[in-house]
């Protein structure tokens, strides 16, 4: 990889992940290439050389496992490194995605120090010229600044207005996928916000995000509007909390 930074490839639909990502991978000397659909990415797979491959499972337009199969011979190749980074990757499925050549699964939410070494350990799998992790303090305690973002209070901020910014468009996609009764889209949406409110550190909250994606992905639907119900109630109440604090 010399001559030209590494590429890594984020598959991912949700904007406030996205970020995150961008944020935390910014420390490094990497091209990075965001794409929100399967569409997406088999596009620029199928062009330029792309070292890294981080990529969601719960996707716009399908499963991000079928990404896989549009891979060389099934599976990545040997100058290629597959990492999924999702939620709700129990330990049957994660066996599963290792014998399809997935090199590691990192399980949302992660934190800066966790994501900084799985592409950087996957860069350095790759190449004898590995980049260096920048050294960044492990948090000990349930603040999510220390827990998720190496105490980089700053990049924490950056990342929590990027969430207030998006909960808007949030609300009102499940806000239509409720009225639709539209089970899968709703579970997107939850899917998505289970780990961005777990890296806020509103634990409580991502618990109800995630019990209300376990009842769309059952078709549950009266059950998953009033869970998507105490969903909105929590997220209005951040963007609430943040209007009073301006």
């Amino acid at each position: 990889m010399e001559g030209s930074p590494a590429r890594v490839l984020l598959l991912e639909d949700d904007p406030a992940v996205c970020r995150f990502v961008q944020l935390v991978l910014d420390a490094l000397p990497i091209d990075l290439v965001v794409c929100t659909t399967l569409r997406e990415a088999r596009e620029h797979l199928a062009g330029a050389p792309v070292q890294v491959v981080l990529m969601d499972l719960t996707l716009p337009d399908g499963s991000g496992r079928d990404l896989l199969d549009g891979l060389p011979g099934g599976a990545p190749d040997a100058a290629r490194r597959t990492v999924v980074f999702s939620g709700g990757v129990d330990a049957v499925l994660q066996r599963q995605l290792e014998a399809r050549g997935v090199w590691r699964v990192l399980h949302k939410p992660a934190s800066v120090g966790s994501l900084l070494a799985c592409v950087t350990d996957a860069l350095d799998s790759l190449s004898a010229a590995a980049d260096t992790t920048p050294a960044l303090p492990a948090g000990v305690d349930g603040d999510p600044v220390g827990l998720f973002f190496g105490g980089n209070r700053s990049l924490y901020e950056a990342y929590r207005q990027t969430c207030l910014d998006q909960f808007p468009k949030d609300l009102e996609a499940g806000r239509r996928a409720a009225d639709a009764g539209d089970a899968p889209a709703l579970r997107r949406v939850a899917h998505n916000l289970k780990s961005v409110l777990a890296l806020l550190g509103e634990a409580q909250a991502a618990q109800q995000a995630r019990a209300t994606e376990e009842l769309a992905a059952v078709g549950a639907l009266e059950p998953m509007r009033k869970g998507w119900q105490q969903v909105c109630s929590i997220l209005q109440g951040l963007l609430a909390a943040s209007e009073q604090r301006r």
